[in-house]
């Protein structure tokens, strides 16, 4: 019945904007991603495979080069998931305003619209692809006079206070200046208040700075070579109220060329998930890291002071950005052992302004 209302929807916009819009935009989104995941040999032992689909049609208005507003269905299907007809279907609804220097948008909208550097220690693969939308408000800052540089600031309400589900939002906050010669500094920041439900009064506050700088050259490979601190100062106010302040280093490494690219991601430091485990609802049996407290990738909580991860695959853009795919072996190494990772993701993206003639 949900769906049928979206469809239904989404249909009767496409109509009405058809009917009296200066400029109509009707666009589609397609993304598949497979992810075989050979984790035996590491401590965290969580081999599984992942196939999925999304599909994202979506229509809207566009009206003086500087205003849309767009709505659409988000629809997922996990392959062998035989359940029902669909596995996930969500509404996706945003305003934007666009300028060279200034974008704002609020409402529901995806993930993509973010241009701040994130890194796996914010949020997982699997994160950005299972929960592509932020619901809230966008706004960014790019600078004229030094292209690449940005700042930017989102909010992003996760979770509803009720018997279900506890309130949660997320500040997310990042920044980059890009100097000559390739060289270029930046941060990101993450505030999450993971509040509690109703009959769970559990408050948790959990935040992750990293500060960055970094240099981009070209000697035959593209290379990318980037020095990061993090810093993931923590409270879970119903198991002691007291600070807990992991923090760690970490050097990514990145060459390209010819759509060939290796990436080396190394950190050492200290467990930064250490609430990981806790026990967060006692009437559920739940742990923080089954509630979603940590939207990172799961191996920085490793408590041998080491994670490396090794990318060695394929990645490029095709037809202006519309089409890109994605093929790779990864490799993890946490400290107690070494798994590994294939991964096969396609994505198409398509946008088109109809605009009235007069």
């Amino acid at each position: 019945m949900a769906f049928k209302k979206f469809v239904l929807s989404w249909f009767c916009l496409v109509s009405v904007c058809g009917a009296c819009a200066q400029e109509f935009l009707a666009g589609v989104g397609f993304e598949t991603r497979f992810d075989n995941r050979e984790y035996a040999g590491n401590a965290f032992d969580r081999s599984q495979t992942l196939f999925s689909a999304r599909l994202t049609p979506r229509a809207g208005l566009e009206w003086a080069a500087k205003n849309r507003l767009v709505f659409g269905v988000d629809l997922l299907q996990n392959f062998g998931d035989k359940s029902k007809f669909l596995t996930d279907v969500k509404p996706l609804f945003h305003y934007r305003f666009d300028t060279r220097s200034v974008r704002a948008v609020a409402g529901i909208f995806d993930r993509s619209e973010l241009a701040g550097h994130y890194s796996r220690a914010f949020f997982s693969d699997s994160t950005r692809f299972y929960q592509n939308r932020l619901a809230g408000f966008l706004g960014r800052y790019v600078s004229t006079a030094h292209p690449g540089s940005y700042v930017e600031l989102a909010l992003d309400w996760e979770g509803m206070y009720s018997h279900r589900s506890r309130e949660m939002f997320r500040i997310l906050s990042a920044g980059r200046y890009a100097a000559e010669r390739g060289f270029y500094a930046g941060y990101a920041f993450s505030l999450f208040h993971f509040a509690g439900r109703i009959g769970n009064k559990n408050v948790t506050d959990n935040l992750l700075l990293n500060p960055y700088a970094g240099w981009k050259f070209d000697a035959f490979f593209d290379f990318d070579i980037r020095a990061n601190f993090l810093f993931a100062p923590q409270r879970g106010r119903s198991v002691d109220n007291s600070w807990r302040t992991p923090c760690g280093g970490q050097l990514d490494i990145v060459l390209r060329k010819w759509g060939l690219k290796l990436e080396n991601n190394l950190y050492a430091g200290a467990n930064l998930q250490p609430l990981r485990n806790y026990v967060s609802d006692p009437a559920a049996g739940l742990t923080y890291a089954e509630e979603g407290l940590y939207a990172g990738e799961s191996f920085y909580a490793t408590t041998e002071h080491i994670y490396n991860r090794t990318w060695v695959g394929y990645e490029r853009s095709f037809f202006q950005g519309t089409l890109s795919v994605e093929a790779g072996m990864v490799f993890h190494y946490d400290g107690a052992g070494t798994g590994t990772q294939q991964v096969v993701r396609l994505k198409v993206d398509i946008d088109k302004i109809f605009r009235k003639k007069h």
